[in-house]
């Protein structure tokens, strides 16, 4: 009985001392985060008993045929995303092929849009694909630019590229710590892409890049990080779950400065989404100088 109440009073000490220490509580996540271990509720289950079925025809005939133009009937605004699609497979000629594609998970995600079929799918070799199906005029269509996670220009380029530049890339994020420590007025970030079809890997890391954390854009990268944290994914997403462990997915608009010969340096201009789906999303712009 000593001995316990010895273990007690210890712990307690300990916990006040931890505290003393680390005082600050990471941000609540928001609203449409919500922890990916959750149970689907009722309607969830329904929608997908309902509209599942379509969901995976689209998906099947659009990995199945081999004419990039084809393919873009299956997905969401094909008549925007048409041209894009064009010249994504003409820069990346192999495409994915529906053999031996297996259902990993689905889930229900709810946006401002509306509900969201999500889906993993596994290979044999270990390649996993994502795909998100939104309703667009009673079908179930395939977010196509989430599904490449679609940019303006390839990453490898944009980060090597000589002069300024500007572009919108989907990103994974993880903070810097560094050495000294982390920083309490600004998040170091370094951006990467995870390797196609192996969201666990990434790849191209960027330079460090700083964002003020007292600012709106700062304070919404905070909040991405609090829910990925508490193992939380954006419209009740599970897709996360095979993503680096302390990496946030983001959309971004980066700016490139730096001349043949100088330090380039990159900087965080908009926050596009704290995500990779082609949502509405009012943009937070980065403050000047901060």
């Amino acid at each position: 009985m000593y001995f316990v109440v010895g273990w007690l009073v210890v712990l307690g000490v300990g916990t006040f001392f931890l505290k003393r220490i680390w005082p600050d509580v990471p941000p609540t996540p928001p609203g449409n985060f919500v922890d990916q271990n959750a149970a689907l509720p009722d309607e969830d289950v329904r929608l997908l008993e309902d509209h599942g079925m379509a969901a995976a025809k689209h998906w099947t005939e659009f990995l199945e045929t081999t004419d990039a133009a084809a393919r873009s009937l299956h997905v969401l605004r094909s008549k925007d995303t048409v041209s894009r699609l064009l010249r994504y497979y003409q820069e990346n000629p192999d495409l994915d092929q529906s053999q031996d594609l297996e259902l990993a998970m689905r889930n229900v995600i709810h946006t401002p849009v509306g509900p969201g079929i999500e889906t993993l799918w596994t290979r044999k070799n270990g390649k996993i694909l994502e795909a998100v199906f939104f309703e667009e005029n009673g079908d179930w269509k395939l977010d196509w630019d989430a599904f490449v996670r679609s940019c303006s220009e390839p990453w490898g380029l944009f980060l090597t590229g000589a002069g300024d530049g500007e572009g919108t890339f989907r990103v994974l994020a993880r903070e810097r710590i560094g050495a000294a420590g982390r920083s309490a007025e600004s998040i170091g970030l370094v951006l990467t892409i995870p390797r196609e079809s192996r969201p666990g890997e990434a790849t191209l890391p960027s330079p460090e890049i700083r964002v003020t954390r007292a600012t709106p854009l700062g304070r919404a990268i905070e909040e991405a990080f609090a829910a990925r944290a508490q193992n939380q994914g954006a419209f009740r997403s599970k897709a996360f779950v095979h993503d680096p462990p302390d990496m946030i997915r983001l959309h971004v608009k980066l700016k490139r400065s730096g001349g043949e010969g100088e330090e380039r340096k990159f900087e965080i201009t908009e926050l596009l989404a704290p995500h990779w789906l082609e949502l509405p999303f009012t943009p937070i712009k980065a403050e000047e100088g901060k």
